[in-house]
């Protein structure tokens, strides 16, 4: 399909409290796998996916750039302020946390780092349930520290999907540990199961 021929046949994408967001949190061990489920993502305009991957604080590494997402899909890091807009990819910003606003817009915060991190998965999750979010789900994968824990218990405990990387799959299996000893999750995962998931859950 041409380029042309797409923009004209696809409809136009969703934005603010319409929009199905799909949170993904990792940290060391979670980039490889994130980047070859992206790339391999069908567009969906009534999906926003967020990611938030802990990154060194003055990285050189434009995470955006790394991806090469299929077309039409745009990775942004997004400024305060920023309106969340289906088919798009979210990238949580170094030394900033990211919050998903009720009013449909993303904020950044220099609140402290939390589990040492910042952007922090907590933060984010949180602010997803707090948010009242109409539809979400989240996926946590390989980390070294507990951040994502407890935001995805509160993302369950408000009624959304959850889905945990299996530890014996995860290359540091801290991070999902620590959410399943909280709470058991709707979906556990391989990292090769990812697509499959994602394309499950949109029907929820």
């Amino acid at each position: 399909m041409k380029w042309n021929e797409f923009t004209e046949s696809a409809p136009p994408p969703k934005q603010g409290r319409e929009v199905l967001l799909w949170i993904i949190g990792g940290s060391a061990g979670s980039f490889n796998p994130v980047r070859t489920f992206l790339q391999n993502l069908p567009y969906h305009p009534e999906v926003a996916l967020i990611l938030c991957l802990h990154r060194l604080r003055n990285s050189r590494l434009s995470i955006a750039d790394a991806l090469k997402l299929p077309f039409p899909w745009q990775a942004i890091e997004p400024d305060d302020k920023t309106t969340i807009v289906g088919g798009h990819v979210y990238i949580a910003p170094p030394d900033y946390h990211l919050l998903v606003e009720e009013e449909g817009y993303l904020s950044l915060s220099v609140e402290e780092p939390v589990h040492f991190s910042r952007p922090s998965i907590d933060v984010l999750m949180e602010s997803v349930a707090q948010a009242r979010w109409p539809r979400a789900a989240g996926m946590l994968l390989s980390g070294a520290n507990r951040d994502g824990a407890l935001g995805m218990y509160m993302m369950k405990q408000a009624g959304y999907f959850t889905a945990v990387q299996e530890p014996q799959d995860a290359e540091i299996p801290t991070m999902p540990e620590a959410a399943l000893a909280l709470f058991e999750p709707h979906r556990r995962f391989r990292s090769d199961q990812m697509m499959e998931l994602f394309l499950q859950a949109l029907s929820l």
